[in-house]
């Protein structure tokens, strides 16, 4: 499985229609070919959004994943939440996606961002939260 290999952080604002800017720097590490056009945005364990190219996200989660009749209670909820909740999200030619509006209202991420790059995914806070965490990094 081909890792696209985030790193860094980047300062960034949504727009008024919770629009995104993907920076050049991120979609370059991304392969078309290979990992897809798109993210799966989620809804993470930490309650923070999350993004997946989709063809890697496929690969890794969704490839592990076997549909249960009935499924036990704590898979269920894993399910439900990472599934229900996750949104597909193409970048436009200016590189931007539009983030999920349920998403952002459960994971209260506000205008001011930042996204982060954390090896094989990009994790979306909002400013204050990730410049109080990374003091504490």
């Amino acid at each position: 499985m081909n890792v696209p290999g985030f790193y860094n952080s980047y300062e960034l604002k949504l727009d008024a229609k919770n629009r995104l800017f993907i920076p050049a720097e991120v979609r370059r590490l991304i392969d078309p070919e290979v990992h897809g056009s798109a993210f799966f945005v989620i809804y993470s364990k930490d309650r923070r959004p999350w993004l997946y190219p989709e063809k890697y996200y496929r690969d890794l989660f969704m490839a592990e994943l076997t549909p249960k009749v009935s499924p036990d209670e704590e898979t269920l909820k894993f399910e439900r939440r990472t599934m229900s909740l996750a949104g597909l999200a193409a970048w436009d030619e200016q590189g931007r996606i539009v983030m999920p509006d349920g998403l952002l209202r459960r994971t209260g991420i506000q205008k001011d961002v930042t996204l982060a790059g954390v090896w094989d995914h990009l994790e979306l806070w909002n400013r204050a939260e990730w410049d109080a965490y990374a003091e504490q990094l």
